[in-house]
């Protein structure tokens, strides 16, 4: 009998901090929201804004005074670390009611895996991230996206680049798939690939996820020992993942 393909979910909250503090603010349901350093004294760097707060074109780590000169109109509420340690948990528990297989990844980010559980709920994996999906956002008023894939690093990638920007927030990447998704993609979207380690592909004549996963691996250890030298240490894993 042939083993069943492993379905693996990455569950991202959607500006989680920003989230937790609109569900308990529901006053600032429609006004663009962060979380913030000092309100008062307009210090410290943005880390988490609202959907509404992005459009304003408000960023993630960017300084709070560069933030409200953008948008004078700004909620900015100071961090509550406990609150959204708690209400992580909570999600985790969540999780824990659809698989024992759940792997904390961030504050914000989790992986289930629900090859062994899938059949108790008669459904498919979309349809599974649409109900765990629904049970979060009425048990906490926070927002989740899924990617689905085989494997972690695929459902991570799935997550970060197609269900972030689907309006289901959901998103199956198959293998089957990557030569007419992934692969067409700039190496800069490839999952820990930095800003640096871009550079580095790109002058490598390795421009999309493709061309770095298409690449012999042989020859793919023989172009970063070129590179690097006794500091190579090839991403092994992460490239055979993209294959």
């Amino acid at each position: 009998m042939k083993p069943a393909k492993r379905v693996v979910m990455l569950g991202d909250c959607q500006s989680f901090y920003a989230s937790v503090e609109k569900a308990d603010h529901p006053e600032y349901k429609d006004r663009p929201l962060v979380v913030a350093g000092d309100p008062e004294r307009r210090s410290g760097i943005v880390l988490a804004a609202c959907p509404l707060a992005k459009a304003k074109g408000i960023t993630t780590a960017e300084r709070l005074g560069e933030a409200l000169a953008k948008c004078p109109e700004l909620v900015v509420i100071k961090p509550r670390m406990q609150k959204y340690i708690d209400v992580s948990m909570q999600i985790t528990e969540i999780y824990k009611s659809y698989t024992d297989l759940v792997e904390p990844y961030s504050i914000d980010e989790q992986f289930l895996d629900v090859t062994g559980s899938l059949h108790l709920f008669d459904c498919t994996p979309e349809k599974l991230a649409l109900m765990i999906q629904d049970h979060i956002l009425e048990a906490t008023g926070v927002y989740a996206r899924f990617g689905i894939a085989e494997t972690k690093i695929l459902a991570k990638t799935a997550c970060d680049n197609y269900a972030k920007k689907n309006p289901s927030g959901i998103y199956t990447l198959t293998k089957e798939m990557l030569p007419d998704t992934l692969w067409k993609r700039p190496v800069s979207d490839m999952f820990m690939a930095g800003s640096r380690m871009t550079r580095h592909f790109t002058v490598m004549g390795l421009p999309t996820i493709g061309s770095v996963a298409q690449t012999p691996l042989a020859k793919l250890k023989q172009m970063m020992r070129r590179k690097f030298g006794k500091k190579f240490g090839y991403p092994g894993g992460n490239v055979l993942a993209y294959r």
